[in-house]
């Protein structure tokens, strides 16, 4: 792909280089997009595409940053970088951009931060204002869960638009959360003894922490098991990982915390297809659980219990 064709497309999408199997199938969907590791690589596609931009006049068009969005803060974190307005450096860059007029010179009108709930914190709708403010641009982020079904070829599907929430809206303080439907006709039970059984990654970026049997019980009954619902390309880290020890030696069943607790993601079919999400009950209750138990690095997580039946 040219630095034309990109300049000539109504949307400059820009993908976190992460790599996790909600992002690949994202990924899969957007025909013209950049992939970047973190800030180095994003003002180096700047510097290209304004060198492009001599010769060529670019077309109005959106930046939509699209990575996962971080648990806790639900600022935008592409490769190893979190647009934070809080972290040292990150209004810096901003402002150089401003500085030089690099987004309006590339055709760039608006920001969009594509990752799930990007706008439903305080810190991340600071960092949403601020850098409004900043680029003297509309910045937007999302209320609600975004995933693969809200792309098509062409980035970010004009249909999903009614998510997305402007840095205006939210300096006027008009904004209420919108949330994504699920069809409770193909809804998945939670069966965790169905889960596949494997050993523990521990080169994952979040935490993980090793359940026991009567933990794990009270942890299910914070579960809406029969309410799950598959969402491919989910852009949202997990908080932590809960692995729970499968009845073959050395294998666990795995449990990721997503969206600050809200929600419980498994993978019933292996990685390689879509995460089903659970709603929970009781975030709060839930991270305290989890929060107790032995982690990776303590020695205390290989002295578990006898597995007894969890379903």
């Amino acid at each position: 792909m040219t630095l034309t064709t990109l300049l000539a497309q109504p949307r400059l999408t820009v993908v976190t280089g992460q790599v996790d199997s909600e992002l690949l199938r994202i990924r899969e969907i957007i025909e013209h997009k950049v992939l970047v590791n973190g800030r180095a690589d994003l003002e180096e596609l700047f510097g290209k595409l304004l060198a492009a931009a001599e010769t060529q006049q670019p077309t109005p068009k959106t930046l939509d940053l699209v990575g996962h969005s971080v648990a806790g803060t639900s600022t935008l974190q592409l490769g190893d970088w979190i647009i934070d307005c809080a972290r040292t450096g990150v209004t810096a860059f901003f402002r150089e951009l401003a500085d030089h007029d690099v987004l309006p010179r590339l055709g760039i009108h608006a920001v969009r931060l594509l990752g799930c709930r990007t706008a439903e914190t305080a810190q991340a709708r600071r960092t949403i204002c601020t850098l409004s403010e900043i680029l003297g641009l509309e910045v937007h982020g999302t209320m609600g869960i975004v995933f693969a079904n809200h792309y098509d070829a062409q980035g970010f599907d004009d249909a999903w638009r009614f998510l997305l929430i402007g840095s205006s809206d939210l300096r006027r303080s008009l904004a209420e959360s919108t949330n994504v439907g699920v069809d409770t006709s193909k809804a998945r039970s939670l069966d965790l003894d169905a889960l596949p059984a494997t050993p523990i990654d521990a080169t994952q970026p979040w935490p993980c922490r090793v359940s026991d049997a009567h933990t794990t019980r009270t942890m299910l009954r914070l579960i809406r098991r029969n309410e799950g619902a598959a969402m491919p390309g989910l852009l949202a880290m997990p908080h932590c990982e809960v692995a729970v020890p499968a009845t073959t030696l050395g294998t666990y069943h795995r449990l990721q915390l997503v969206l600050d607790g809200d929600f419980v993601r498994v993978y019933p079919d292996g990685t390689s297809k879509p995460g089903v999400l659970y709603p929970v009950t009781d975030p709060h209750l839930l991270k305290i659980l989890v929060e107790k138990l032995p982690s990776l690095e303590t020695p205390r997580y290989r002295e578990e219990t006898q597995r007894m039946p969890m379903s």
